[in-house]
């Protein structure tokens, strides 16, 4: 009988062989590591290519949980958009799998069947996400809040992918800033409307 708590160790010693091998793992190697035998670990995921899915989805479950973070929106969208960029570099820059997934194993078919199945959505969000800044009156209502959701989506997932395999990874709040300059242009945010929404609430009344 599988003992209690069996899959989600075996999902930890996957990702430690994961990271370990640099994109890639043994069942047996998994299973050795779990205490558990090669034939548990398939019983649980299938195989390992459902093992690794299983493992990608994970990460992109903490991914979205920063990502996804409700902010209160009565805050400037520059402010708190600012402020949500920098938690998900953080998150990329401490999660021991973001290496790994967005890297090494970023043209896989693991990775990329659960970007296409998550895609759409991430879009949906950043469209409304926009959308309430336009509202706010942050944003210019000529920006259309879908067609510049999809850019700068499309645009931040590339260069995630591209820092976190490059050897020589730039500082989070360098990265934070080239990358708002980036959202910033293509949201046509004026520096003085960026820098008093980023400036906070109190900024905003002089």
């Amino acid at each position: 009988m599988p003992r209690k708590n069996a899959s989600s160790e075996i999902m930890k010693a996957a990702e430690a062989c994961l990271i370990a091998g640099a994109g890639d793992f043994e069942m047996s190697d998994v299973a050795a590591r779990a205490g558990v035998s090669e034939g548990l670990a398939y019983h649980y995921f299938g195989s390992k290519a459902g093992l690794l899915c299983a493992l990608v989805e994970a990460f992109y479950d903490r991914y979205s949980a920063v990502a996804n973070e409700r902010y209160d929106v009565e805050i400037p969208w520059a402010l708190r958009e600012h402020a949500r960029l920098k938690a998900v570099i953080d998150f990329l820059y401490g999660d021991p799998l973001a290496e790994v997934v967005l890297g090494r194993m970023g043209r896989t078919a693991q990775v990329a069947k659960v970007e296409a199945a998550r895609r759409r959505e991430m879009i949906e969000l950043a469209g409304r996400n926009i959308r309430s800044g336009v509202e706010r009156g942050d944003i210019p209502a000529s920006i259309d809040p879908q067609i510049a959701g999809a850019a700068i989506a499309g645009a931040i997932r590339q260069t995630f992918n591209y820092v976190m395999a490059a050897p020589d990874r730039p500082a989070p709040d360098v990265l934070a800033e080239q990358l708002w300059r980036l959202i910033a242009g293509a949201l046509d945010l004026s520096p003085a409307r960026d820098a008093a929404s980023r400036a906070g609430p109190s900024a905003l009344a002089h």
